[in-house]
C-alpha cells in the first residue's frame, strides 16, 4: 500500500516549488490530503492508546529518537518514509534546495501529542543539531492529524513576519494538513494555547532537513531555540517558550 495518495507529478512538483518560493512571510506551502488515510488512522489511533498514560515521553509532548515501533508498523514505515531517499526528494523539488538531509534521530521532533493546554510560544529554531553534525537546518515539515478542529480550539500554526508586526500566515492543525516552511533566523512561528475539549487534542508529526554546508538565509550559528514573545498584546501568562499548562 502506498503512503502517498498519489503519485506526484513533476509538473505539480513545479507547481508545489512556485507557490513555495512566493509564500509570505517566508517560503513555505501548505499541502492538503497528500497521504493514505490509512497510514494516518493506524497513527491517530495508535496516539490514542496513549492519551491517558501521561509517561515521561508524552509530558514533554513529544517522541525521543527514531523508534515509533510502538505505534504499530503502519506508523513505522510512515516515519520511515520521512527521512527516505523518495520523500528527500520530493522535499529538495518543492523548496528548491538540492542535497538536503534527514535527521534519523529525530533532535525535538516525531510525534507530536498536545492536549488542552499546550503551547508554543512565537520562536525561531535551533540552526545545528546539539549532537553530530547534519549542517545547517534549512527546512521544517508538520502534518498534522487532528479530525475536526474547531477555529475556536485553538492551537493554530502561525507564521508571523520577520518584524513580529503581524501574523501573516494561521494554519488550523486539521488532519492530512500538510505544512513545510523555510528555516532561518527571522522565520518566526509557533502555535496558541490549545483550548480544545479535554477529550480531544492537537497531533502533529514534525520533522526537520538539513544541508551540510549551505547556509541560506541563516546569518549565524544559532544553537538554541529563541523565543521572542507572543506579540500583538495576547496574554498569555506563564506560558513561556513550549509546553503544557493547565487550563480552566
Amino acid at each position: 500500500m502506498n503512503i502517498l495518495n498519489k503519485k506526484l507529478t513533476q509538473s505539480e512538483l513545479e507547481g508545489y516549488r512556485e507557490i513555495y518560493e512566493n509564500n509570505e512571510p517566508f517560503p513555505n506551502i501548505l499541502i492538503q490530503n497528500l497521504f493514505s488515510e490509512d497510514f494516518l488512522d493506524s497513527t491517530v489511533t495508535s496516539i490514542k492508546k496513549f492519551n491517558n498514560i501521561k509517561d515521561e515521553v508524552w509530558f514533554k509532548l513529544c517522541t525521543v529518537g527514531g523508534d515509533f515501533s510502538s505505534f504499530g508498523d503502519k506508523t513505522q514505515k510512515l516515519m520511515d518514509y520521512f527521512i527516505s531517499d523518495e520523500w528527500l526528494s520530493i522535499i529538495s523539488q518543492i523548496t528548491g534546495i538540492r542535497g538536503l538531509i534527514a535527521d534519523t534521530s529525530w533532535e525535538g521532533a516525531g510525534i507530536n501529542f498536545e492536549p488542552r493546554g499546550s503551547h508554543l510560544e512565537l520562536h525561531t529554531d535551533f540552526n545545528r543539531k546539539s549532537k553530530g553534525d547534519l549542517g545547517w537546518r534549512r527546512v521544517n515539515m508538520l502534518l498534522f492529524l487532528s479530525k475536526d478542529w474547531q477555529d475556536g480550539w485553538g492551537g493554530q500554526n502561525e507564521l508571523w513576519d520577520k518584524d513580529l508586526t503581524e501574523c501573516v500566515q494561521s494554519t488550523n492543525p486539521e488532519y492530512n494538513n500538510l505544512i513545510i516552511f523555510s528555516t532561518s533566523d527571522h522565520s518566526w512561528h509557533g502555535f496558541p494555547p490549545v483550548t480544545c475539549p479535554t477529550d480531544r487534542s492537537r497531533k502533529v508529526i514534525s520533522c526537520y532537513y538539513y544541508h551540510p554546508t549551505d547556509a541560506g538565509p541563516h546569518s549565524g550559528v544559532q544553537r538554541s531555540t529563541n523565543y521572542v514573545g507572543w506579540g500583538k498584546n495576547r496574554n498569555f501568562e506563564g506560558r513561556k517558550g513550549t509546553g503544557y499548562k493547565p487550563m480552566e
